[in-house]
C-alpha cells in the first residue's frame, strides 16, 4: 500500500481580500491626514514683504497703523505696521474686534492678494494691554 502524504498546513496569517481593502482604506486615511495636517499649519510672519510674497495662507503680526475704518463693502479695514515700518492695508469681513483701538499687536490670518493690494484676513487676533501690567507714572 502506497502512503499518501498528509496535507500540508500552512501556519501564519492568510491575505483575504477585505483584509487587502482594509489596509488601504487605513493607508489612505493616513496619507489624507498628513496632507491635511500640513496644510493646517499657517506660516507665521511679522514681515510685510514675506506677507507680499507669500503664495499661501498665512499669520502676520503687526501693530496698528491707523484706527480702521468700514469701507463702502461694509468690510473692516485698517492698516497694519511692521518692525520696519511698512505699512500694508488689512481687510476683514469680521466686526470691528472688542478693544481694536486699545491694541498693542494685531495678528491677522490670510492671505495677500495682489489684485486689491491688500491683506485679506479670514480672522483677526487682537493684542490688548494686559491689566496686570504695571502702570507707567508720569514725572
Amino acid at each position: 500500500m502506497a502512503s499518501v502524504p498528509a496535507p500540508v498546513r500552512r501556519s501564519g496569517f492568510e491575505l483575504k481580500p477585505l483584509h487587502i481593502a482594509g489596509l488601504g482604506i487605513i493607508l489612505l486615511a493616513v496619507v489624507y491626514g498628513l496632507f491635511g495636517f500640513k496644510d493646517a499649519f499657517r506660516a507665521y510672519t511679522t514681515s510685510v514683504d514675506e506677507a507680499m510674497s507669500s503664495s499661501r495662507s498665512i499669520q502676520l503680526a503687526g501693530f496698528l497703523g491707523s484706527t480702521g475704518e468700514m469701507d463702502a463693502q461694509g468690510r473692516f479695514t485698517f492698516m497694519l505696521q511692521d518692525a520696519d515700518k511698512k505699512m500694508i492695508k488689512v481687510i476683514s469681513n469680521d466686526p470691528r474686534p472688542a478693544n481694536f483701538e486699545h491694541a498693542t499687536s494685531v495678528v491677522a490670518i490670510g492671505y495677500y492678494d495682489a489684485s486689491a493690494q491688500a491683506f485679506m484676513a479670514e480672522d483677526l487676533l487682537v493684542k490688548c494691554p494686559s491689566k496686570y501690567q504695571e502702570v507707567q507714572a508720569s514725572q
